[in-house]
């Protein structure tokens, strides 16, 4: 009986932390999710990027395109990246996960842009944005299953002091008005 008793303590010893090894690791993997995109994008790869989206996935662009799925995901940035966007060079700035289950999790991450044009073919002041991701664990890899990007549209220093912003978006000084 004893050593059923200590089997049993052992085991809820054990549990929480390899339940705090597995979050770790998921966390890790989750972070990994930004960057993986990041190094795509700045090696113009559309089918690489096109690797971090589940097969389903729904990604609304920054312009406000909602695509649905990898295929139509991986054609649209495949041309973009070869187009206007073939100089450009993304940056992470900051991540933040939170996880809502063990196989799903929400990620913010904060980006900028620099080299990048406009449709026209003018040159672009660098950029700076947000993207939220739904991401979902899927036979053992961490998939995008949806996407929404935003630029950061300038403010006012006035609206840019709000209080506890979880994750500041930085971008060019405002002129007072």
């Amino acid at each position: 009986m004893k050593s059923l008793l200590v089997a049993v303590l052992a085991v809820n010893l054990a549990a929480p932390s390899a339940v705090l090894a597995q979050t770790k690791s998921d966390e890790a993997a989750i972070r990994n999710v930004p960057r993986a995109f990041e190094d795509a994008w700045n090696h113009h790869d559309g089918h690489a990027l096109a690797q971090v989206m589940a097969n389903d996935v729904d990604f609304v662009t920054v312009g406000a395109m909602w695509l649905h799925g990898r295929e139509d995901f991986e054609k649209y940035h495949t041309r973009l990246l070869s187009g206007r966007f073939n100089e450009s060079t993304m940056t992470v700035l900051q991540t933040a996960v939170r996880l809502l289950r063990p196989d799903l999790a929400i990620v913010h991450w904060s980006w900028n842009i620099v080299a990048d044009r406009n449709a026209d073919g003018t040159a672009r002041q660098p950029r700076y944005g947000m993207m939220t991701m739904v991401v979902e664990k899927r036979n053992g890899s961490w998939l995008v299953v949806a996407s929404q990007n935003d630029n950061a549209d300038p403010w006012t220093p006035e609206e840019g002091q709000m209080p506890n912003l979880a994750m500041p978006i930085p971008g060019p000084p405002q002129q007072p008005h």
